[in-house]
Order: C-alpha cells, then sequence, then structure tokens
C-alpha cells in the first residue's frame, strides 16, 4: 500500500452552512465507484474491506436526497466511474443493472459520466459510446471518451479518459490493445496481467485493471489548457484513475501519470486540483506546484452507517468541496499564490 501524505493546512474541516454565508455561484455533486450488482457482499481483493453490492443503492438514494434537499440545488453531478461492477457481467445483468442504478439518480440532469474499468468489463467501447454513459461529444474523438465545459464564467471541467490507452474494452487486434499489450509487457512478465508480483514500487501499476491516455489526448488536453489560460479561467480536471503516486496505492495509478502531471505543471496558475475515484480508501495530497489532487472514497465499501460522496459550491474567488461520510471538506483558492 501506498503512503498518503495528508496536508492539513489545505484540508479543512469545516461546517460549510455555519461558515459560509454567502451564495455560491454554482453547485454541483461528486460520486465515484457506486460498483452496484445484484450480488451478496464479499471482500475486496486484498481482503480489507467488504464490497457491499446492493447497498449502493441505498447510498445513491441517500445522496440524491442531500442534492434534491440541500439547501443549494446542484447544476449536474459529475460521476466517476465503477457505476456497476464487473460481476454484472459474470452475471449476465451488466444492461439490467446498469438501469437500476441510473433510475436511482431520479432524473437528475445532466450526469457527466466517466468510464472506469468496470464500465469496460461490462460493455465494449463501441457499446459505451452508443449508450447511456456517453457524455461528451465522441465525434471527432472516438472511440475517446473525453470533453471539457465551462461551469462558471471563470471556472472550466476538463474531463479525460484514463483508458483510452488500454487492454479493456477493446479487440485483440486493435493497434490501441497491441500498444498498451506491449507497454504492459515491457515491464510485467507474470503470466496474470493483473499480478504486481516483482514489480517495484510505482511499477506496480503496469497491470491490466489501469489505463492511460495515448498521445492524441494528451495533445487534446494541452490545447484545452492553453485555451483556458488564454481566457483566464481556472480548471478542475477528473478522471477515474489517480495522476499522483501521493494520491492513491501504488496499484491504482495512470500508466502514464508523468506525461499528465508534466502537462497540468506546465499551467500549474489555471489548474486548481485533479479529482479521481478508483483507489477506493481515498486520499488527498497538495503537491509541489500548488495543485489539490483529491481521490475520492468509494460508496460499494462504505459501513452501512456512512456514505461517501461530495458537493462542490463555487464562489467568485474559491470552491468549497463539501464531503460527507468518508470524504473530508476542502477549500480551494483561485489565487493559489496570494
Amino acid at each position: 500500500m501506498a503512503t498518503i501524505a495528508i496536508m492539513e493546512e489545505n484540508s479543512l474541516n469545516i461546517n460549510l452552512h455555519r461558515n459560509e454565508n454567502l451564495q455560491p455561484i454554482i453547485s454541483f455533486g461528486l460520486i465515484t465507484d457506486i460498483h452496484y450488482a445484484n450480488n451478496d457482499d464479499r471482500w475486496n481483493y486484498s481482503n480489507t474491506f467488504l464490497r457491499r453490492y446492493r447497498n449502493s443503492l441505498n447510498l445513491v438514494d441517500q445522496a440524491c436526497n442531500y442534492w434534491l434537499n440541500g439547501i443549494y440545488p446542484i447544476a449536474f453531478i459529475i460521476q466517476l466511474g465503477d457505476l456497476i461492477d464487473g460481476c454484472c457481467h459474470t452475471n449476465k445483468t451488466s444492461i439490467n443493472d446498469l438501469k437500476i442504478i441510473l433510475e436511482q439518480f431520479r432524473n437528475i440532469s445532466p450526469i457527466y459520466h466517466i468510464w472506469g474499468n468496470h464500465e469496460l468489463y461490462n460493455f465494449t467501447r463501441n457499446e459505451l459510446l452508443n449508450g447511456p454513459l456517453c457524455s461528451f461529444d465522441t465525434k471527432n474523438i472516438s472511440p475517446g471518451h473525453y470533453g471539457t465545459f465551462k461551469v462558471s464564467p471563470n471556472l472550466r471541467i476538463i474531463a479525460i479518459d484514463t483508458y483510452e490507452l488500454s487492454l479493456l474494452g477493446i479487440d485483440k487486434n486493435n493497434t490501441l490493445y497491441i500498444q498498451s499489450m506491449n507497454l504492459l509487457r515491457k515491464y510485467n512478465q507474470n503470466e496474470n496481467i493483473n499480478d504486481p508480483t516483482g514489480l517495484d514500487s510505482y511499477q506496480q501499476r503496469f497491470i491490466q485493471l489501469n489505463g492511460g491516455l495515448t498521445q492524441k489526448q494528451l495533445i487534446w488536453l494541452k490545447e484545452q489548457l492553453l485555451q483556458a489560460k488564454d481566457l483566464h479561467e481556472k480548471v478542475i480536471i477528473v478522471g477515474h484513475i489517480p495522476i499522483h503516486p501521493k494520491a492513491c496505492d501504488e496499484l491504482a495509478l495512470l500508466w502514464n501519470y508523468e506525461d499528465v502531471l508534466d502537462i497540468l505543471w506546465t499551467f500549474d496558475n489555471n489548474v486548481l486540483a485533479y479529482i479521481a475515484g478508483h483507489s477506493h480508501e481515498g486520499a488527498y495530497f497538495y503537491d509541489e506546484k500548488n495543485i489539490h489532487h483529491l481521490t475520492l472514497q468509494a460508496i460499494v465499501e462504505c459501513e452501512p452507517d456512512t456514505n461517501a460522496f461530495a458537493t462542490v459550491h463555487v464562489y467568485k474567488d474559491y470552491l468549497i468541496i463539501e464531503g460527507v461520510g468518508r470524504i473530508g471538506t476542502y477549500r480551494i483558492d483561485f489565487n493559489k499564490f496570494k
């Protein structure tokens, strides 16, 4: 397990409604790793947390109740991936289980869906591109699934596809599959490509359940950040897989995280945060370029009496990420260098 570094001075465990008198410009929801399945509870792969698949329905219902009855209405939700579990594919119930969990959101709209590895266990990329989890205009980037949208006059969200480079959801004859396999085999010689045995430290990321960004997407990301810089916008990046080694388990890190960090650090005056899921225990790290890395805790591994979701309240000069249950509360100032 990775050592998780926490910067307490940047994590404010505050009561938002007690300390904030200003009405936010806009508010939106964050939730991840729901892993719904009509399946009995079972331990995760490391036997450290019990995965309560059916209870995910109750927790999503609670989250939606919170958002629908909150002091400030939410404008949208970002669902950061692994909406249903891979066992749905084994059970041959993927389509029905996806319908059930989507109905639990009670027509809250829009929901921006990020694809995780479990989406790709259940569906091919082509099925996802033509289904209810396709949230961006992919005409010019297919089979990639990424996009950007403006949240407020001075804040933009960029959603990246952390599995565009992957072994999941694509044919073995696909160029991207071959490229991905060659990358993994460079580091991982185990018979089971999901086995990290013999890999040191951060090299443990070179397993099948992770992925990366293609060169095409990296160029696109840089172009979007150039536009944000020209427009004097602040940016939040979202994706399923974490991109900083200190913000996740060593097994749950983006294959080419260094390429993404290099781009974000070039635009460090614009990029406020990177928010992800995938590493179920969650983490927070404030890096050397003053970028916040927040990995949200998984819904599926919540104890029966808690939850794990957040609401982001955007103000003129800062934002508050108000966590519920396992997730903390954080303040992020737009002017990082004052």
